[in-house]
């Protein structure tokens, strides 16, 4: 009786719940499981460590073995390290040569080319008269472009029919073994056009154009320099124009005749360039003793220019600034060029013996 009265006062669960000891039997199965749990977690962490260490010492093991069957390498030394400045730099300069071969015509061949100069000077069966001071153009440009490797020809006082065939005859010709063709006129003329000695006209483009069609020639520049009027203004003085003559009270001078066909130069291929004593309309200028303005500073240019290994195109701009620079009697002049270059054109010349 005293027994049973302690145990309700402590406990909430039933008398049927207790075993013969006095002490609860679920509470001891419930206790015995955790602690079996807890060691079951503990030797399962075990296992899993051990696994990773046996795999840690098979990874080495495996590492020494891969080493052991290697050869004995000799030791690559170390070498200091050299400064960059020294180093040539051989991918860009291969390239710049390419680009440089690319953009210039080839000057190698020689003789470098034909030289065509067409030289009218006896008008005497014209109105025209005749042209006082052509004769040192000639010996000037033949000068020059001899210098320059060029083969020079001459052709003097010809008809409109005989500079038709003699531009035929060239661009006939084989040019194959040749780098550039230059042809020199050197006449009256209108505009448009230049004139035979028998006063007909020669338009600009039949000059050219043939050599448009000439296969040996392809790819390789045609230079044309024409001294001719191409307007119909007056001069006095000594300063003569090349066109009609007129005379009047103040001295003798030359003009244009009337007005042709629009101007017509540059045909469509490429690799043409046409200096033009004077912009269209307007007249050129010729010393009847020291030659013509425009022949005679080119060829002070391309003595200048060549040498020191100038373009035909910077060469051709000072030559504009030097002509339109000067005042011929209060008269200017403004010679002109045209071209269709695809490259840039250094013409050699020969180093001169001081």
């Amino acid at each position: 009786m005293y027994k049973h009265t302690i145990l309700s006062h402590y406990s909430p669960f039933n008398y049927s719940q207790m075993d013969e000891t006095g002490i609860f039997s679920n509470y001891k199965k419930t206790s015995q499981a955790s602690k079996n749990g807890q060691e079951k977690g503990k030797a399962s962490e075990l296992k899993k460590k051990k696994a990773v260490r046996r795999n840690s010492q098979g990874a080495k093991e495996n590492n020494k073995c891969v080493q052991k069957t290697l050869p004995n390498l000799p030791k690559r030394k170390r070498e200091p390290l050299q400064s960059t400045s020294n180093i040539p730099d051989h991918y860009p300069k291969k390239k710049h040569a390419v680009t440089k071969q690319e953009e210039f015509y080839s000057m190698s061949h020689r003789p470098l080319g034909y030289c065509l100069i067409i030289n009218n000077y006896n008008f005497g069966n014209t109105s025209l008269g005749n042209r006082k001071g052509t004769e040192k153009d000639k010996d000037d440009l033949t000068r020059v472009f001899e210098n320059m490797f060029f083969k020079v020809e001459v052709r003097d006082d010809l008809q409109a029919k005989d500079i038709r065939n003699v531009i035929k005859e060239f661009a006939e010709r084989d040019h194959s073994q040749m780098d550039a063709f230059v042809c020199c006129v050197l006449s009256h003329g209108e505009k448009g056009s230049v004139l035979g000695i028998d006063g007909d006209q020669v338009p600009i483009c039949e000059l050219t154009q043939p050599f448009a069609e000439c296969h040996t020639l392809a790819c390789k520049p045609k230079l044309f320099f024409i001294q001719a009027c191409q307007g119909n203004k007056a001069q006095q003085g000594l300063w003569m124009t090349d066109g009609h003559e007129s005379t009047t009270e103040e001295g003798t001078f030359e003009e244009d005749s009337q007005d042709t066909a629009a101007f017509q130069s540059i045909p469509k291929s490429a690799d043409f360039l046409i200096g033009i004593a004077s912009v269209e309309h307007c007249k050129s200028y010729r010393h009847v003793k020291n030659g013509s303005v425009f022949i005679q500073e080119l060829c002070k240019q391309l003595e200048d220019g060549c040498p020191r290994n100038k373009d035909i195109n910077s060469i051709l701009t000072k030559v504009n600034r030097a002509v339109s620079s000067q005042t011929f009697q209060r008269f200017k002049q403004m010679p002109e060029v045209r071209y269709t270059l695809t490259k840039t054109l250094v013409l050699p010349m020969m180093k001169q013996v001081s």
